[in-house]
């Protein structure tokens, strides 16, 4: 079923390659949003410190603390923005979301409409389908992980023993990293139901996307897991070309950019196809009731003429 589903999303995201560059372009509307006010930050800061110059040529740990030392609030601003930059992309990936999966499952109407008809539609559904999921992730998380990051406390203070504390923490953040996963997919199965059938309530529809996550795991992370192959190799190639592309200015910037940019069109397009997955899997595993036609009544036949 994994290659099945697979194959469906891939041939859904071939069909709509409008889709793919509508998520690609929120994606940079969202990157300039929150990359030229911090560049700009950055760059008036460095403009007037001298020492700060290694700066522009890559990431330097020693000036980078001496800048936050000369000023204090450039950090906290920093920060409030990225969480605020963060906080707008988990919304405006809820109204894509919604957007997207009305385009995969309709052709009533032309690209826009359905894109825009879907992520008003189901807007504040999946914001409040996310915070459901949040908040019970964040009492699991706790529950499961509390226990064995007490035991790597006692293990340090106790025994001393560096394997078991490592193998302690790992644990607890192998466990913690699960929950949060079958929380992503139970979460994406519940919004394919949403948008299939248009319900107002959203707490039942999660109940069953945590059932049929659940109920197959192996389907769901297969399928997660080819996608994230594909983005792997996508990322790869990207990371080959920049480093085979030595550093500069001028038509070699434009061209990693030009390159970067090509390379989140392709991670838009595959976010596509696994959405096309999931809807195909969640059809597979929770098909829609089929209507049953009304039966007809027995037509009685006329009675023939009387005999003279």
């Amino acid at each position: 079923m994994i290659a099945a589903v697979t194959r469906e999303g891939l041939a859904a995201a071939r069909r709509t390659p409008r889709l793919a560059v509508t998520l690609w372009l929120l994606n940079l509307a969202l990157a300039l949003a929150a990359g030229v006010p911090g560049w700009l930050v950055l760059r008036s800061a460095i403009g007037v410190l001298p020492e700060a110059d290694p700066l522009r040529h890559g990431l330097d740990l020693g000036v980078l603390i001496d800048l936050v030392e000369m000023r204090p609030g450039l950090l906290g601003g920093l920060a409030f923005s990225a969480l605020g930059v963060a906080c707008l992309g988990l919304l405006l990936g809820a109204a894509a979301t919604g957007g997207a999966l009305e385009v995969l499952t309709s052709r009533d109407e032309p690209f826009a409409h359905r894109f825009g008809r879907g992520a008003g539609r189901f807007f504040g559904r999946f914001v409040r389908a996310g915070l459901l999921v949040g908040v019970v992730t964040a009492v699991v998380v706790g529950l499961l992980a509390a226990p064995l990051l007490a035991l790597c406390a006692r293990l340090r203070r106790e025994s001393g023993s560096e394997l078991a504390t490592n193998a302690a923490w790992a644990a607890a953040v192998l466990l913690g990293g699960l929950v949060v996963l079958f929380a992503l997919l139970a979460l994406h199965a519940a919004r394919v139901r949403i948008v299939r059938e248009d319900p107002r309530r959203v707490l039942p529809l999660l109940r069953s996307g945590f059932a049929v996550v659940l109920g197959h795991p192996a389907k769901w992370l297969g399928t997660w897991g080819v996608n994230a192959v594909l983005g792997a190799l996508a990322l790869g190639l990207y990371v080959a070309f920049r480093n085979a592309v030595p550093a500069g200015t001028g038509p070699l910037v434009l061209l990693m950019l030009v390159v970067q940019q090509a390379f989140v069109l392709v991670r838009s397009w595959l976010r596509v196809a696994l959405l096309g997955s999931e809807i195909a899997l969640v059809q597979h595993l929770r098909p829609l009731p089929v209507a049953k036609e009304p039966s007809q009544p027995a037509v009685e036949p006329l009675p023939g003429p009387a005999p003279f």
